[in-house]
This record gives structure tokens, C-alpha cells and sequence, in this order.
């Protein structure tokens, strides 16, 4: 029964016992099982703070605490009820209730079918909902927590605030990198059509395409790895990294893994020596496993660590990629995980993080060569702000260049800047 591993694996992300992400990862033998099993998970803590607060409506007490398992319920039944249009009310509250069954008593399987009668009886629409002030709309509406809905309003404005919540629980398109290593654009459109896959080019990016139809996960292109996947804004982080280089043959990824950037950067120019690094084992195993899947002998992983420096990395690259840990803020409609695990304390720690990393970054540097600072949120601490204490210790480096990409319905937000060292 879906819905019963459903409630499992929320029951073990709540407890810390495993990641969103890990359980996201859970295979099941049904296919229609797998799709629902990932849109309910995800879709929860896409919108969690208002599934919480239409449960709390129905609620006698206004701070009721609830069973967890009961709760976890509830949570899967109001998303199915609000945000999924193919669910009938009477499949929703049985299903419910029988998981109650199975991890409460008697007084908590009616309460269950009591609530969930209610709610079912009629139409739960954040959109009618109306609030005190945008800053508790954003919150409540877009289940953006309040301390980052203050933070970004403080920093960005209101306007610019509601845009990015808005952005932020919309379900992402699919994107994917050609492995031209095997195949062309071209020659894999066509043969993903045969499979009834629909694709268009994605604009701004060479060799990546958009999905709009098929599950390509399904495919022998897909086993037999003629792509990547990835969203279009990592796959400009490293167009971004080679736009308008010639002069370049040796590259060090220094927060490389899942191996993204570097794989992206060797499709686009495959003479590119490339070290492609990260401070685990298990991360750059991670790596291998892609660079093997892929064919990318040009690509080299390697375990280090990118605050240490050896002897012969000082000035031995014409280009250093950090993308740097962060926030991770951009990403909330592939993680939305992300806005409930991370504060702004956790924000404010890594900054000394980065600037370690950066300060070590720039010594691999050759004299003409450049540094590229990228990450994928959108605060100005992580950014703007790092990259001006950067230039004001580091005289003999110069601001090149510097794109800036919003959350929004074309890609994830993720902030870069290009950096030249004098000679």
C-alpha cells in the first residue's frame, strides 16, 4: 500500500532517521506507485505550512498537539485533497482512516474520519484566504517560514519577496544535459520521439533540452546514458565558467561533487583536463560513479580538501570553479525541504566556511587565470557581500563579470561571479 510507505518514510524523515531526499529514493516496484509515492512526499513539504494551517481550522483547540503518526496522516490526506485533482474525497478518507487503523487507537481513527470528512465537504483554497499583511500571506500561502519571509522582505523588498515564494512551490521542468560524448542534440530528440518523449531546446544553454512529455527515466537513452540531468541554471554556472575562455587547459572543481559542473564544462569543451574534487569519500565516489557513467576519462576525481593547500596547486590552474556550500535557498522547488532544515544562524556559519574556501581558491589561480564564485542561493552574505571582503583583501584580483539567476519558472536561483587574477 503506497500510502502506508507514504507515512513511513514521513515518520522517518520527522525523526531524523533519514532525508528527505533519502526516502525520496525508496524504488517500488509499481510504477504509478513510484510517481504517486514522490509527488505526495514532496508535495507535503512543498506547501507544509499551509496544509498545517487548514488542519488547524478544523482543530477544536487552537494549539492542539497532535499524535505524530496522526498528524503525518492528516498532512497526506489534505495535500491529496488540495493540491491533487484526480483523488475522489471518499478514497481520501478511507485511506486515511485506515491507516489510523494501524497506528492509533480507537478515539484517534474517529477523530481522524471525523476531520477529514469535514475538510473533504468542501473547497480548501489558499488563494481565498485572506491575511493581516503580505508578510503573513507569504508565509502561510507560499509555506515560507517567517524568519526567511522577514529576512528576504528586510533585504529585497516585499515585491521581489512575493515573487520568489510564489516561484518557490512550483513544480520545476524537467531539464537534461546531451552527453555529446555519445550522441548529438539533434540525433537524441529524435530518438527520445520514438519513445514518445517531447523535448525543445533549452535557450541559453548549449546542448540542454527541456522535457515537456514522457518519463525519460524510462528510456534506453537513459540507461544507456546519452544524458544528464540537470537544471538549466547549474548548466550555466558552467557556461558562465568557459564563456569567452580560449586560453584555458587545466581546471580545478574545487566543491565538485555530484561532479555536475565538471561534467558540463567537459561536454562543452572535451580538451578541458579537469579535477573534479570534494572533502568525502563518499562524495567523490559519487563523482566516479557519474564520470564512469558517462565516459569521462578527461575528468579526474579527487578527495581534498578546499581550504588546505599543497605546493603544487599554488598558481597551477588556468581556471578554479567554487560552488560554494551555501543555503541552498535557490533551490526550494527541487528541496523544499531546504526553508524548514536551515536558519539564518546556519547562513551566517558558513560564511567563514566560504571565505576559507575562496581565500584557498584563489591561490591555485595562475596570473591571468580566472576564479568563478557560485552558489546556489540568492542572500547577499553568500554573495555580494563575500565578494566585496574578498576584493578588498585580495588586491590582485579583479570583478569580470557577474550574472544573477532569480528563482522563477525557468530555473532555480543561483548568484556567480567571475574574477581575473593580475599578472
Amino acid at each position: 500500500m503506497v500510502r502506508e510507505e507514504i507515512l513511513q518514510a514521513l515518520l522517518r524523515v520527522e525523526a531524523g532517521e533519514n532525508t528527505l531526499e533519502e526516502v525520496l529514493n525508496r524504488k517500488m516496484k509499481n510504477k504509478q506507485d513510484q510517481g504517486l509515492y514522490r509527488e505526495i512526499l514532496k508535495g507535503i513539504y512543498r506547501h507544509l505550512i499551509t496544509i498545517d494551517y487548514f488542519i488547524h481550522s478544523f482543530l477544536k483547540k487552537k494549539n492542539q498537539k497532535l499524535h505524530l503518526p496522526i498528524q503525518m496522516i492528516l498532512r497526506m490526506s489534505f495535500y491529496q485533497w488540495m493540491y491533487l485533482d484526480k483523488i475522489p474525497a471518499h478514497a481520501i478518507v478511507y485511506e486515511g482512516v485506515e491507516l489510523a487503523k494501524k497506528v492509533g487507537h480507537r478515539g484517534s481513527v474517529g477523530f481522524v474520519n471525523a476531520i477529514l470528512r469535514k475538510a473533504t465537504a468542501q473547497k480548501l483554497d489558499p488563494e481565498a484566504l485572506h491575511f493581516n499583511s503580505l508578510e503573513e500571506e507569504i508565509h502561510i500561502k507560499y509555506s515560507l517560514p517567517v524568519e526567511w519571509t522577514r529576512y528576504f522582505i528586510k533585504n529585497y523588498g516585499e515585491d521581489w519577496t512575493l515573487d520568489f515564494a510564489k516561484n518557490s512551490v512550483k513544480i520545476p521542468d524537467l531539464h537534461l544535459r546531451v552527453n555529446t560524448n555519445k550522441i548529438s542534440s539533434q540525433d537524441l530528440k529524435n530518438s527520445l520521439k520514438k519513445e514518445g518523449i517531447n523535448l525543445v531546446d533549452l535557450k541559453g544553454v548549449c546542448q540542454g533540452l527541456e522535457v515537456l512529455e514522457g518519463n525519460i527515466f524510462e528510456t534506453e537513452e537513459f540507461k544507456q546514458d546519452l544524458f544528464y540531468v540537470q537544471d538549466k541554471a547549474a548548466m550555466m554556472v558552467a557556461e558562465f565558467a568557459l564563456e569567452k575562455e580560449e586560453m584555458i587547459e587545466r581546471v580545478l572543481d574545487v566543491c565538485g561533487a555530484p561532479g555536475g559542473k565538471s561534467i558540463g564544462m567537459s561536454f562543452l569543451n572535451p580538451d578541458l583536463e579537469i579535477f573534479c574534487c570534494d572533502v568525502t569519500k563518499e562524495k567523490v565516489d559519487k563523482i566516479k560513479e557519474n564520470l564512469h557513467r558517462l565516459d569521462l576519462n578527461q575528468v579526474k576525481a579527487l578527495k581534498r580538501d578546499g581550504r588546505n593547500l599543497s605546493p603544487r596547486e599554488r598558481d597551477a590552474f588556468d581556471l578554479v570553479l567554487l560552488d560554494a556550500p551555501c543555503s541552498g535557498l535557490g533551490l526550494l522547488r527541487r528541496k523544499p525541504e531546504i526553508k524548514y532544515n536551515r536558519t539564518l544562524k546556519d547562513m551566517k556559519s558558513l560564511v567563514k566556511l566560504q571565505r576559507q574556501l575562496l581565500d584557498t581558491s584563489s591561490q591555485c589561480v595562475k596570473p591571468g587565470g580566472k576564479l568563478v564564485y557560485s552558489t546556489c542561493t540568492l542572500s547577499k552574505e553568500d554573495n555580494e557581500m563575500m565578494l566585496e571582503d574578498f576584493l578588498i583583501h585580495h588586491k590582485d584580483f579583479d570583478l569580470l563579470d557577474q550574472k544573477v539567476l532569480n528563482l522563477n519558472e525557468e530555473t532555480d536561483g543561483f548568484k556567480m561571479f567571475k574574477l581575473v587574477k593580475k599578472c
